[in-house]
């Protein structure tokens, strides 16, 4: 990787650690007092933190990861979740963030892990480094009192509330994802990015109530979780509160329903929102009104394969197929060229073509990456003229293949 004279690669151990975190208060026009900081030091896993600095020894950007195994169809992969990334506004536009993005996929790849996740605070940036949108999500607003269609035995389900905490609720929290079989869900997360989803400081909560958590348990168990906030307010008419929640989780349609269902008809609330929904996602599904749910498309989970065969071959497939997927990476070499993608049962072999090979279908890393997880699919990118097909179907038989039975998301942002 090049970076630009009189910069160098440095690792960000604990001890630096009011160095990191001033690089990124700059980077995100924020500043915190040092009990916020002292918080936010346990929700970084300091030997993943890396840094650049100039050639005063100061800290010029920072980034850093979360290593976790990321639920595939079929399968699970081990995955590299890029975060914190921030350059300091003086030292912009020198190409630092290029060298802090080769920097992490160099040592992604040197711990094993064949793809790279990331929730954007700027889209754009990501995608010319070969991000692409694996878990587009819905923003749901559901007034108060709307109802869904009944689900056999939901109504029966045990709902708990109580004041959100890391020690006393990353058990089910961990249990619920377990449980959760679509694409994207993080399994084995980390006690850092797990603090980091507890994290409640209150010169952050901009007149919320502090976290609290509802929990909806059937006979196995923690079944779904949200981790919610409420902000009581006043109108003309009487109470008119609002609530939200972007963590949460729901392994069945029973224990979905019922946390909806609680969820849309809290006291002293107008409206409760909750992001990062994928299309099929029960509430949607199951409501009465779906207009009244004022949905609204976000892009949530970018994914980047950093191991073509690898990755590829972690996942399976829907059909059984021998096709030369001609792949175009111009930021990881070792990825581009030609792959010949053999699936039988469901499980594939990814290998070099052998030369002369013909290229089927052709297609960039950003598209295939975005296809990765089963959620948009290969046939839609041909239709927008981003996939290039060589023999006729080629397309439609790679997009049938990796398809997903249920779209994919996360409920972490990181």
């Amino acid at each position: 990787m090049t970076l630009p004279s009189g910069y160098r690669l440095v690792d960000l151990p604990f001890s630096r650690r009011d160095e990191m975190l001033a690089v990124d208060q700059w980077a995100f026009a924020m500043s915190h007092p040092e009990s916020v900081n002292t918080g936010i030091h346990s929700q970084l896993e300091w030997d993943r933190c890396r840094g650049i600095e100039n050639d005063k020894a100061e800290v010029a950007a920072v980034h850093s990861s979360y290593g976790y195994t990321m639920r595939v169809p079929g399968g699970t992969v081990a995955a590299s979740g890029l975060t914190w990334v921030g350059v300091h506004p003086g030292e912009r536009r020198r190409g630092l963030l290029r060298g802090m993005i080769d920097d992490h996929f160099k040592r992604s790849l040197g711990r094993g892990e064949p793809v790279s996740t990331l929730t954007a605070s700027e889209p754009k940036i990501y995608q010319r480094f070969g991000y692409g949108l694996a878990c587009p999500s819905l923003t749901m607003t559901m007034p108060r009192g709307a109802t869904f269609r009944p689900v056999p035995d939901s109504e029966d389900l045990k709902v708990v509330f109580d004041d959100a905490d890391l020690t006393r609720h990353a058990s089910v929290v961990r249990s619920v994802i377990a449980r959760d079989q679509r694409p994207g869900t993080m399994l084995e997360v980390s006690e850092a990015l797990m603090a980091a989803q507890f994290a409640d400081p209150e010169v952050m909560r901009e007149g919320q109530e502090r976290k609290r958590i509802m929990i909806v348990e059937d006979d196995q168990g923690p079944a779904a979780f949200a981790i919610f906030q409420r902000k009581l307010a006043w109108g003309d008419t009487g109470a008119d509160g609002t609530g939200s929640t972007s963590q949460w989780a729901a392994a069945t349609p029973a224990a979905a329903r019922r946390l909806w269902s609680v969820l849309a008809d809290l006291d002293l609330l107008s409206s409760f929102t909750t992001s990062n929904l994928t299309i099929d996602e029960p509430a949607i599904l199951l409501a009465d009104d779906v207009r009244a749910l004022a949905l609204k498309a976000k892009d949530h989970v970018w994914l980047r394969i950093l191991d073509v065969p690898a990755a590829l071959m972690a996942r399976t497939y829907r059909l059984d197929l021998d096709l030369v997927v001609e792949i175009e990476d111009t930021v990881i070499p070792a990825n581009a060229g030609r792959w010949r993608l053999s699936v039988t049962s469901g499980q594939a072999t990814v290998t070099q073509a052998e030369p002369g090979a013909t290229s089927d279908v052709g297609i960039g890393i950003q598209d295939l990456s975005a296809a990765y997880l089963g959620g948009p699919t290969i046939d839609s990118f041909h239709h927008a003229g981003l996939v290039r097909e060589v023999t006729v179907g080629a397309a439609s038989l790679l997009s049938d293949a990796m398809r997903s039975v249920t779209a994919p998301r996360t409920s972490f942002s990181f």
